[in-house]
Order: C-alpha cells, then sequence, then structure tokens
C-alpha cells in the first residue's frame, strides 16, 4: 500500500496538522495508530480533543465529559513510546496492532527522534535508509499506509521547501508514494505564510498548493478562503527492545479545574 512522507520546518505545526487530519481519518472509520515519539501522548491527546471539539476545553469543563466520551470511542490507538526506539521493537508493535485492532493508517512521529542516538557509531543516513525500507517493506506487505514525519534539511528561512530538502538521502522520496510539505514561509515583517503543498503523487499525478488558515482557539488549520482554485500541476514540473502494546486514549488529559 501507500508510504506516505510529510516534513516541514521546525516548529510550523507538523504534529498539530497532522493530528488534525488524524481525527478526520477517524471520524470516517480508518483504524489509526499513533506513535509520537517527539511529545507525550498525554499531551498528544490534549491537542486532539481541543480540536476534535473545536475548542479549548479548560473553561468549558462542564462539556468535558461529553466530548471526551465521544473521543474515547473513535478508532484511534497510540503506542507507548516516547523518545528513541529500536526499529525491531516499533515494527513489532506496528504488527501487533495491525492484528489485533485491524489498523490501516500508522503514524510516526517523526523519525529523527525515534533513530535518537542509535547509529552514531555507523553511517546515520544509511541507518536511516534501513529503517525507511522497514516502513516500506511494512505498509506493503500488510496493506497499511504509513504516514512518516520527517524534519528537513537546515536551510534559510526564506526558501521553500523542496523534496531535496528532506534529511539524508534520496530513498525517502523515492519510497514514497505521496510527499506533502507543510510550508512556512517567514515574510519581513515576521509574520508567516503557510500553506499544504503536494508535491508528489504517484497514483493520481495531481500536485498542487492548499493555503492554510490557523485556529489559534481550535488548533485546527483551515484552507484560506479565495477565488482561486487549487493550482494543478504535472508530476516532474517545478512548483514555484520491548514491544510496547497499543492503547486506547482515556480521559487523563483532562484539564485541572480552577479554583
Amino acid at each position: 500500500m501507500l508510504g506516505a512522507f510529510a516534513f516541514s520546518p521546525t516548529g510550523s505545526g507538523k504534529t498539530t496538522f497532522i493530528s488534525e487530519c488524524t481525527l478526520d481519518l477517524c471520524t470516517q472509520g480508518v483504524n489509526t495508530l499513533w506513535g509520537s515519539f517527539e511529545i507525550s501522548n498525554i499531551r498528544l491527546a490534549k491537542i486532539m480533543l481541543t480540536q476534535f471539539a473545536m475548542q479549548r476545553l479548560d473553561d468549558q469543563l462542564d462539556s468535558y465529559d461529553a466530548w471526551a466520551d465521544q473521543f474515547e470511542n473513535l478508532p484511534l490507538f497510540f503506542m507507548t513510546f516516547h523518545g528513541q526506539q529500536s526499529i525491531k521493537s516499533v515494527i513489532d508493535t506496528m504488527q501487533h496492532a495491525v492484528y489485533m485492532y485491524d489498523i490501516t493508517h500508522i503514524i510516526i512521529d517523526n523519525l529523527q527522534f525515534m533513530m535518537g542516538q542509535e547509529f552514531l557509531t555507523v553511517d546515520k543516513f544509511s541507518a536511516q535508509d534501513y529503517i525507511i525500507g522497514m516502513f516500506r517493506k511494512f505498509a506493503t506487505d500488510n496493506s497499511c499506509h504509513v504516514t512518516l514525519v520527517i524534519h528537513p534539511r537546515k536551510q534559510e528561512d526564506d526558501k521553500e521547501l523542496q523534496t531535496a530538502s528532506i534529511f539524508g538521502t534520496a530513498k525517502a522520496s523515492q519510497e514514497a508514494d505521496n510527499i506533502l510539505i507543510l510550508q512556512d514561509k517567514k515574510l519581513v515583517s515576521g509574520q508567516g505564510k503557510r500553506y499544504l503543498q503536494v508535491v508528489k503523487n504517484r497514483f493520481d499525478g495531481d500536485l498542487g498548493i492548499f493555503p492554510l488558515e490557523f485556529n489559534k482557539a481550535s488548533l485546527t488549520f483551515s484552507p484560506v478562503k479565495s477565488k482561486a482554485k487549487l493550482r494543478k500541476v504535472k508530476e516532474g514540473e517545478e512548483e514555484g527492545g520491548e514491544t510496547a502494546f497499543a492503547t486506547k486514549p482515556g480521559k487523563s488529559a483532562k484539564p485541572k479545574e480552577k479554583k
């Protein structure tokens, strides 16, 4: 099946954006497994619950339980990993989740945090290529879509990211069936211009740009309303240890009551 890769500059909202996409798929019945290696599951669940309710529930404690019950019923599971993990442990957990819960979509956020310092004694690019190959094989063998988040190479803020900006060798872009970039272009004024760019789409072929607006209250992204239609270009053209079992989200992200 598909192996999807998404990347964007540090702090531009990769996790926030992917968690919103995950919720959209879960509400459509797509069984999803989250592997959050950078932030804790409690923090991630709080972000997702805010997005699900389309509002911050810190000051809406009366409605918290109702929203939490609906959230808990989503076909959403979390790995209990955090920080550096071996690829074998991660693949074993993914295999267990596919068997037990019929998982069809898995998010790995992100590759660099999962790898950690394990491969300091070997070529880190070769190690990354090996791991990407393992995820590709898993996706194909299990008919499962894998979304792998990768940080880009360091470059100047005023330059747009491209496929070649993916950290590591070209294997990531070669193995991926689709590549999404969350662009965050810094302007001279200090304000940012965000948009989602589809730079590879192996099976459909349509590429394009979606301007985005971020709603801080609900932590959600929305397409910018404009008369301009989606720009489409043809692909190839330039466009300006132990197994940790999956767990269901509970109510641990409930905000504390204010006294």
